[in-house]
């Protein structure tokens, strides 16, 4: 009797345990989705607090799963995103403080998946942020970035952000090491054949980069002073996102304006 009785308030106890204890609250593809759509929407038009705000919701979803690298990835975009508008020499030490994050997120992200490429790449890519806001870092930075970068493209060549992110990098590398728009150039056209091929049906993982990899494409054409090259890069950006603020208000009418000039001069 006094066994079934015990059997009986242990039920009740882990009932009660099941009923009040805190819910992880597990991040599911539609929570994601929807924060990725804000994402979006504030780089498009440039909206800085949208995207400290989307950030701020996939930290939250961080903590509550701290061991879910696809959670940190997330606000390791966010920190690539957000920090080329804190650049100037004003804002610099707030740019250096969201490069940091990042590049604290990606490291999480690819320690605990060995095998994320993608975290890999865009930590190369925000250490690429952080020599520009510190040049002293290049000597630092550089080697190790370059195996770093080298090592995703070998796990995951097929990746299109990992080529996207490679080619950035080497546009501002400098020539004799590699770098420079020509070489930049040739890992976008990579990274624009495999963006064309990529299909992504969990809503939850990286699909980000298809309009971005025109856009670097089109700094890099301009780099190289090939400004008709530029608008066509510009203008299939686009195609793949026509809200792309970026390209429609500045980058797309800075080449009309070079071009009117070049054929009026």
């Amino acid at each position: 009797m006094r066994f079934c009785r015990l059997l009986i308030l242990l039920g009740a106890v882990l009932i009660a345990a099941t009923v009040f204890a805190p819910r992880a609250h597990a991040a599911d593809a539609a929570q994601v989705a929807a924060i990725k759509k804000t994402l979006q929407a504030s780089v498009n038009t440039g909206n800085v607090d949208g995207m400290l705000a989307a950030r701020g919701q996939f930290d939250a979803l961080s903590v509550a799963e701290p061991k879910n690298p696809l959670l940190h990835y997330w606000v390791a975009v966010c920190d690539w995103r957000v920090s080329p508008f804190f650049m100037s020499d004003s804002k610099k030490a707030k740019g250096k403080q969201w490069v940091a994050d990042g590049i604290a997120r990606s490291d999480r992200a690819f320690e605990l998946d060995p095998k994320f490429a993608e975290a890999l790449a865009l930590r190369c890519g925000l250490q690429g942020l952080s020599i520009q806001l510190d040049p002293s870092k290049a000597m630092q930075l550089g080697i190790q970035m370059g195996a770093d970068m080298d090592h995703a493209l070998d796990m995951a060549p097929k990746n299109p952000r990992v080529r996207l992110l490679d080619g950035i990098n080497t546009l501002y590398k400098p020539g004799f090491v590699g770098g420079g728009a020509g070489n930049a150039l040739k890992a976008f056209d990579k990274a624009q054949a495999l963006f064309a091929a990529e299909v992504v049906t969990d809503a939850a993982v990286p699909d980000w980069g298809k309009d971005d990899v025109y856009v670097w494409a089109g700094r890099a054409a301009v780099k190289a002073g090939d400004y008709k090259g530029a608008r066509g890069y510009y203008q299939k950006a686009l195609v793949a996102n026509p809200d792309n603020g970026w390209v429609k208000r500045s980058l797309l009418p800075e080449v009309e304006k070079q071009l009117g000039a070049k054929a009026n001069s």
